[in-house]
């Protein structure tokens, strides 16, 4: 397992891979109240401890002088170790020994599904916290997971593709212009014209088109990760593909010369 730290404290391990429970105590806080040989006085300790022995585990050790004296313990009494503290303190050991266990370089074959899964949990969090909502989210997630320690739960699951939830293509404004062999200038001024969007000014000589009330239909306005010079974020408005029947038909009004009837900024 990767060197194990909590609070800064690094967790010693003797020859036979048991935890410094001195060490632990001194993440805890250090306080007279928890130290190690309070804890053993408690029955279930050593209770726990003869149980997980019947198994030839060796669950606890007690060294009295030389260079590393002190309690030391496998994991599981660890564990209730952190417990008999407090449940924050049980909380915060458990998951530091989950992080050390995803940052090695070979987790066991036992221990991967349940350490991505832990990750999994977190990224996703994590990727919600930057907006991501559904696929995006998982996405997000599942790239992290794949980065930290190599396990890539998509590939594990046999999901090659999610399921898009709303079933639409969105479209930059040059690629809904393609479509109807137009510029992108020219598709601005149609999505304009249906009462989609409209140029603003932000700043003394310059322009950008903002998303109308009726447009927020059909729109997608989606962060690019750049920033203006203000340092305020770059957006990008791109278009479900829904909104194509619109379009069609004010195009086609506006190629025959008959008026587009607009209600709300919506055609009808």
């Amino acid at each position: 397992m990767s060197a194990l730290m909590i609070a800064g404290i690094e967790i010693h391990q003797d020859h036979d891979g048991r935890f410094s429970l001195n060490d632990f105590h001194k993440a805890a806080g250090g306080e007279a109240r928890h130290k190690p040989s309070e804890w053993m006085r408690v029955g279930q300790a050593q209770e726990l401890a003869d149980e997980i022995a019947k198994a030839g585990i060796p669950a606890l050790r007690v060294v009295r002088g030389g260079n590393s004296p002190g309690t030391y313990a496998c994991k599981e009494l660890v564990y209730a170790y952190a417990m008999w503290v407090s449940p924050v303190f049980s909380l915060h050991v458990i998951r530091s020994f989950d992080s050390a266990a995803a940052n090695d370089s070979v987790i066991p074959q036992e221990r991967r599904l349940p350490v991505a899964a832990d990750n999994f949990d977190a990224a996703k969090r994590i990727a919600e916290s930057f907006g991501l909502e559904g696929n995006q989210a998982i996405m997000s997630a599942n790239s992290m997971v794949r980065s930290a320690i190599g396990i890539d739960l998509m590939e594990m699951a046999g999901v090659k593709r999610l399921v898009n939830e709303a079933q639409e293509m969105n479209f930059t404004p040059t690629e809904l212009g393609a479509k109807f062999g137009m510029s992108a200038i020219s598709m601005n001024k149609l999505l304009a014209d249906c009462g989609l969007q409209h140029q603003v000014t932000y700043k003394p000589g310059k322009k950008r088109w903002e998303v109308t009330p009726d447009g927020k239909l059909f729109a997608v306005i989606t962060d690019t990760g750049k920033k203006h010079s203000d340092g305020k974020p770059v957006q990008q408005i791109l278009w479900k593909e829904s909104v194509q029947g619109m379009l069609a038909r004010l195009a086609d009004q506006l190629r025959s010369g008959i008026p587009a009837v607009i209600a709300g900024g919506i055609t009808r």
